[in-house]
């Protein structure tokens, strides 16, 4: 499943909501709450760890299991 996230409050975004709804395709959360989808406390923390360049850097896939080990 892929999740996008729409802006309702513009022409464009309410148009492909609409088309959405019209061809019964997705289903459409209201209340981003609501969703089963929302990232985990996990997987926030590995995002605010890349965005803030805390990550492992390596040349290749043997550099990663000789730092990771």
């Amino acid at each position: 499943m892929t999740t996008i996230l729409i802006n309702e409050k513009t022409k464009k975004g309410r148009i492909i909501l609409d088309l959405i709804r019209e061809m019964g395709v997705g289903e459409i959360i209201e209340n981003k709450k609501a969703s089963s989808h929302i990232p985990n406390d996990t997987i926030l923390k590995a995002i605010r760890d890349a965005e803030e360049g805390k990550t492992i850097k390596c040349a290749d896939f043997d550099d990663y299991l000789n730092k990771v080990t």
